[in-house]
């Protein structure tokens, strides 16, 4: 068979050179409409020059991806309709974390993540409407495991992971499907890094079949999944989970208690693959662990006596008990909260518990604000536990931009502005830890939630990239994705389950690895629940190398679609690093036969 797109329109941002360019010409050769955008008006003109010389239709958008309304509209008005946008539009602005300015921070989330927003959400209505769409969300190695002075990158490329799981879940009752990859591709973007002869083999001629077989109405139901894709090689990608371990819900668990078991959290020998935030048996892992006995301890003791653990959002909830775990254990605690009566009151709580602390009250995205504090009030800063968070939960039909844009402003931009904060004294000292809140929304998205999902996933990014330019300075950094009890989940469950949710049992985790004994573990992610914590990493199917001396075709794609996507053939992989990741694409740029990529 031959796709077609004939009747089909793309909207493809930021297609005036490289993938974005390679794209259009594919979708205008198979019949599509093509909306070109770039703000390089005469770039995407002449990619439109091009089409319509092969006897194509295309027309130019110059809009900024972040005005989504007007990229869509230009569709609108010169084809009727619109049934397919490629969120392919992307800036670079690499730098050392400790170099970083907030302005390129905030340049690479308006692009990545706010273009992203815009255009989806301008194309959303009409998607809905025609029961038809497909959103193609551009992701990076660099966002999967983190790499070295890209940490804005990384954020913004993870943090379209979450979103694209979101809007696979919202846009399943409208055949809207949405899928995200991560490309390896030659691109003004990328030729400044790499030598010619690797830019050769990455061809964005590899990857632009891939997307179009995705994006056609007969193509595989790739909705919410995450595909590498390079160098005529294509592997999925999921999440794998340890079985980890349960404690005991009582006083018996603390920090030395899990570097007691810490082993057992990071055993993969029995893991399993998760969807959905349920994906957990919450109840069976509660059951279990009240029959254990007291949870043994680690000797010596797991403490804190002279560091400074600084804690956003320690008002309430997590970070109230983290406040009250680190106060016990002998650290100097730094409360911020936006809210001066809740700070104040878990100071006073601490302090007459014996321990020592301080309020900080202002916004989490005053880094700088709560590390003076903590300098001046007790000399220096050991641990951020980046906590803060607001939640506006909406369907992305109803999501307006201000609720996106304090969701990610607080979880995202605050948890960066507080690393950014004390990095250079952990740099200094040669030890910090960094512990940031991500959310199994993050992980596996969720109804309602395209906003939370895209910052929760954006922290799993940049914390990966922490813990790479960390590692030279002993900072380690990790993720947690805590779950804990609330007032929705006290109705239906019997009180011994809801008393096991309680946030005093995610800190003990938090505490373990934010802590001097924690000397190994660094760019992990964890999920925590009622007593229960597990490892959650990737795993990458075998994937399938199409032959480097020829283009691949969409149809081709599809033929070899169970290959790409077959975790149980023995060939699967767990990537921990871009390095490892590209591997396998390097080694198909050899691949002149009908191969199988090789390990």
């Amino acid at each position: 068979m031959s796709l077609s797109f004939k009747g089909h329109t793309v909207v493809i941002t930021g297609a005036g050179g490289g993938l974005g360019k390679t794209y259009s010409l594919l979708f205008a050769s198979r019949g599509a409409n093509v909306v070109v955008n770039d703000f390089n008006g005469a770039a995407a003109q002449k990619v439109v020059d091009e089409i319509v010389k092969a006897g194509g239709k295309a027309v130019v958008n110059t809009s900024s991806v972040t005005d989504g309304a007007a990229v869509i509209q230009s569709a609108l008005d010169a084809f009727g309709s619109v049934t397919i946008l490629i969120n392919n539009a992307g800036i670079l602005r690499d730098k050392g974390f400790k170099n970083m300015t907030d302005k390129e921070w905030d340049q690479v989330m308006e692009v990545h993540l706010k273009g992203a927003f815009a255009c989806t959400k301008a194309v959303w209505p009409h998607f809905r409407k025609q029961k038809f769409g497909r959103v193609i969300n551009t992701a990076s190695a660099a966002g999967l495991y983190g790499n070295f002075g890209q940490a804005n990158y990384s954020a913004a490329k993870m943090g379209l992971i979450g979103f694209t799981k979101t809007l696979a879940r919202e846009g399943a009752k409208y055949n809207i499907k949405s899928t995200a990859i991560a490309p390896m591709a030659a691109s003004a973007m990328t030729e400044t890094m790499m030598p010619p002869e690797m830019l050769a083999n990455l061809s964005p001629e590899y990857v632009a079949p891939f997307v179009a077989a995705l994006c056609h109405p007969d193509g595989p139901d790739a909705s919410g999944k995450i595909y590498e894709v390079g160098a005529g090689f294509v592997a999925e990608i999921r999440w794998e989970r340890s079985s980890g371990t349960v404690f005991k819900t009582d006083a018996s668990f603390t920090p030395s208690a899990v570097k007691a078991k810490w082993g057992e959290i990071i055993d993969f020998t029995r893991p399993d693959y998760p969807n959905n935030v349920t994906d957990v048996d919450a109840q069976g892992k509660l059951e279990q662990s009240m029959k254990l006995p007291p949870n043994p301890q680690a000797s010596p003791e797991v403490r804190f006596d002279g560091q400074t653990v600084i804690i956003t959002g320690a008002g309430a909830g997590l970070g109230r008990a983290y406040a009250h775990m680190y106060g016990k254990l002998g650290a100097n605690v730094v409360v911020n909260d936006v809210s001066e009566k809740a700070a104040n009151a878990v100071v006073n709580e601490v302090v007459n518990a014996g321990g020592k602390a301080v309020a900080a009250i202002c916004s989490a995205e005053d880094g700088e604000t709560i590390v003076k504090v903590a300098l001046e009030r007790f000399g220096g800063v050991h641990v951020l536990i980046a906590n803060a968070g607001v939640l506006r939960d909406k369907s992305f039909q109803a999501m307006t931009e201000q609720e996106w844009d304090i969701v990610l402003a607080v979880h995202l931009r605050g948890t960066y502005k507080c690393a950014k904060a004390v990095w250079p004294h952990f740099q200094k000292q040669k030890f910090g830890r960094i512990v940031t809140t991500s959310s199994q929304v993050g992980i596996y998205g969720n109804f309602g939630q395209a906003n939370y999902s895209t910052a929760k996933a954006g922290i799993i990014g940049l914390t990966r990239t922490l813990a790479i330019e960390g590692m030279k300075y002993n900072v380690l950094a990790n993720v947690i994705a805590p779950s804990a009890g609330t007032a929705m989940t006290s109705t239906i469950w019997p009180k011994e389950m809801v008393e096991a949710f309680k946030p005093d049992f995610i800190a003990p985790v938090v505490g373990y690895l934010s802590s001097k004994d924690n000397v190994e573990t660094t760019g992990a992610v964890f999920e925590v629940l009622g007593g229960w914590a597990a490892q959650t990493r990737w795993q990458r199917a075998g994937g399938y190398g199409f032959r480097t001396d020829r283009p691949f075709t969409p149809e081709d794609v599809i033929a070899k679609w169970g290959v790409f996507t077959d975790y149980k053939d023995g060939r699967a992989t767990n990537p921990a690093s871009t390095q490892e990741a590209i591997q396998q694409l390097i080694e198909n740029f050899e691949n002149k036969g009908e191969a199988k990529a090789k390990l």
